[in-house]
């Protein structure tokens, strides 16, 4: 397993133990502020994800449930044309399909939230924890990256072949479809981006704080974290894509090029 329960655990542990800890009241309102943020993003996706589980439901029953197809192309070691039996073939895609949702959501919403958790530490000047959740949750987001990435090329072929006339069921789904699988992403990029920003942020604090009042040692350690912070912080998808706003954008003119490719293709 490439998220491991312990490893969860022990992040969350670290937030709720010193020096993560918030100790003073306008670090609670910090927190807080962030915790509400993550809740509204996490409750938005998940909004839109149940909105296409809803059409891909509903386009199931009316479009393939009434023709006695079967949602999803599967292989049953047993025959299911009797009625009551596929009916319960029927309805375990269904419930299957609505679980693997509600499981990416969860997964995409704990790493979102972390993400936004080290900015939430950033902001009262505490990120020392930044690579170890990079570390744990790297192949993670590669993985989703990839089958994102490959999910978003699909849909777009299946789009390039449908005409404007052909407006149904199935065409209201593979666009929502299509927007959970951006969405994902950009959840991602969006709060990776707002990580690195966050993290340059850190030299400009210092030196609007009153670090003049200090002693040699404590300017000392100031000058180490500005220097550090030089070096932004950045997430990545095992070393391949950098969760950021350009990385998402080069997605999106890749995905409209390879549009426009298999529209003309399918045009000649």
């Amino acid at each position: 397993m490439w998220i491991i329960k312990e490893h969860v655990i022990t992040i969350v542990n670290v937030l709720m133990e010193e020096p993560f800890k918030p100790s003073e009241s306008c670090e609670v309102i910090i927190r807080q502020r962030y915790n509400k943020t993550i809740r509204k993003y996490a409750l938005c996706y998940y909004g839109l994800v149940q909105i296409t589980v809803i059409c891909i439901i509903l386009n199931a029953i009316f479009m393939d449930f009434m023709k006695g197809n079967l949602t999803f192309k599967a292989w049953v070691p047993f025959d299911y044309t009797s009625p009551i039996i596929f009916f319960f073939v029927f309805t375990h895609q269904i419930i299957g399909m609505s679980i693997c949702a509600t499981v990416n959501v969860a997964c995409d919403s704990l790493i979102s939230g972390l993400l936004q958790e080290i900015c939430c530490q950033l902001e009262i000047l505490e990120y020392r924890y930044a690579y170890m959740v990079n570390r744990r949750f790297a192949k993670i987001i590669a993985f989703q990256f990839a089958v994102s990435m490959l999910v978003v090329c699909a849909n777009l072929y299946k789009l390039a072949s449908i005409s404007i006339v052909m407006i149904n069921g199935n065409l209201v789904t593979l666009i929502m479809y299509t927007a959970c699988m951006l969405s994902q992403i950009f959840l991602y990029c969006w709060f990776g981006n707002e990580l690195k920003l966050k993290s340059i942020g850190v030299a400009n604090s210092i030196y609007n704080m009153k670090w003049h009042i200090f002693d040699n040692k404590n300017k000392k350690a100031l000058l180490l974290i500005m220097r550090r912070s030089m070096v932004p912080i950045e997430f990545n998808s095992a070393v391949i894509i950098t969760l950021n706003l350009d990385s998402f954008v080069s997605l999106l003119k890749s995905s409209y090029s390879a549009y426009n490719l298999l529209k003309h293709s399918l045009q000649d």
